[in-house]
Parts: structure tokens; C-alpha cells; sequence
């Protein structure tokens, strides 16, 4: 793709940058600008286009979307000094954005190969489980304040509408994390305890960005399995 195709992709995708910008500043209001965080994302909208294949069958808006959330999360992390509480909450998001990335361009790949998309029935339980996924990367993101010894309960415990059953979820995932692959785990540690984004992780484990793409999916997957019995 010639330069002028992705300054162009950039210029008429500039609403990316603010609709992600939108989605954090709640976040993050008591500590950031929300012109800061559009800077962030608009930083992540010009890595996207240098990035962008359309060969690879996702459209450049699903494809930026993600690095340009990504982008302001990792600004934050490099930039500002958050309360724990809110920095797991973005991990879980940046997690997320990443899990649902790599199972869009999973699909994108298996269309073009001439799978037929998921309808109906099916479709929904796909959400759902993404949704599992998500849920259990967020009760990840929050069992790292349990082993933070900066844990903080006033301003960084959950509220007591979601400590009810958390002693037994975070024994539960903690079982759970240990038993999965070694490469797994060390990608989780790095991933949800150090903060750490998954091209950061996978360079320390000598593997690549999509491969280290590839293996939180399956972390998350196995994770869900062994902690929701719902």
C-alpha cells in the first residue's frame, strides 16, 4: 500500500482516535485530559495504517480500532501514575480489545478460506463466550491488587457488591492459572501482574506479537473453562 492510500486511511478514520478516547476518559477523568487520550489514539491510528494489510480480509477500521485503544492504554501505563483499581480495569480492557482482535482476524482468516460465518444460534454462543472470556479477564486484572502489597483498601478494593464471592473466584482462578502451560502462564504473569502489552511479553518469551496473540487467546479460553462452572 503506497503512503498516500495510508495517510489517506488515517485522515478519514480520525474518528476512531475520539470514539476510544470516549471510552477511557470515564476511566480516567480524575487523572488525565481527554485531548491527551486522543493524542494517544491518534498515535495508535498512524501505527495501525503503517501495519494495515487489506489482504488479510479484516476491514482498516476493525483493524485500527483495536491498536488505537491499545495505544492510549499503553500511553497511560508509560505517561500517568493511576490508583490500582483503575489500572486493572484498563488491563482488562486492553486484554479485552486483544482477545477480540485475534478472534476477529481468526474469523477474517477462516472466510477467506470459505467458512462460512457463524449465524444464528451459534453466533450467540460465540458472544457469550467472549463474554465469559472478557469477564474472566477482568477478575485476572483484579486478582493482581490482591498480590500488590501497595494494596490500598480504601481507595482500591472492590466495592461489596463484587467482594461477595471474590475469595473463592480468586482461589479459583489462582489454581487455575497455575495449571496452564508453561508458556501460557509466563505470558499471563507478564501480561495481567507486570502490565506489560503482548508485543512487549512476547519479545521477553522470543516470540512473536501474533503468536503471543495467539496463546493469550488460548490462556483466556482455558481459564474460563476451569473458573466459570456457570
Amino acid at each position: 500500500m503506497e503512503a498516500a492510500e495510508r495517510t489517506r486511511l488515517i485522515e478519514t478514520h480520525t474518528e476512531l482516535s475520539r470514539k476510544a478516547a470516549a471510552m477511557i476518559y470515564p476511566r480516567v477523568k480524575q487523572h488525565v485530559e481527554f485531548d491527551e487520550l486522543v493524542s494517544l489514539g491518534n498515535a495508535g491510528l498512524t501505527e495501525a495504517a503503517s501495519r494495515y494489510d487489506p489482504t488479510k480480509g479484516a476491514s482498516f477500521a476493525t483493524f485500527a480500532w483495536y491498536r488505537v485503544k491499545g495505544s492510549i492504554i499503553d500511553g497511560l501505563r508509560r505517561n500517568t501514575t493511576l490508583p490500582k483499581r483503575v489500572w486493572a480495569k484498563l488491563v482488562a480492557l486492553r486484554a479485552a480489545a486483544e482477545y477480540l482482535e485475534h478472534r476477529t482476524e481468526r474469523d477474517a482468516g477462516a472466510a477467506s478460506r470459505g467458512a462460512k460465518p457463524a449465524e444464528g444460534a451459534e453466533a450467540l454462543a460465540q458472544l457469550k463466550q467472549a463474554m465469559a472470556a472478557i469477564r474472566t479477564m477482568y477478575m485476572t486484572s483484579l486478582e493482581t491488587l490482591r498480590e500488590d502489597k501497595g494494596f490500598e483498601p480504601a481507595s482500591d478494593a472492590p466495592p461489596p457488591s463484587e467482594h461477595l464471592d471474590s475469595i473463592k473466584i480468586a482461589a479459583r482462578l489462582r489454581s487455575a492459572i497455575d495449571r496452564l502451560p508453561e508458556k501460557e502462564r509466563q505470558l499471563v504473569t507478564k501480561h495481567y501482574w507486570e502490565g506489560k502489552n503482548l508485543l512487549e511479553a512476547g519479545a521477553e518469551l522470543g516470540i512473536s506479537k501474533s503468536w503471543a496473540s495467539r496463546l493469550h487467546a488460548q490462556a483466556v479460553d482455558r481459564l474460563r473453562e476451569l473458573v466459570d462452572d456457570s
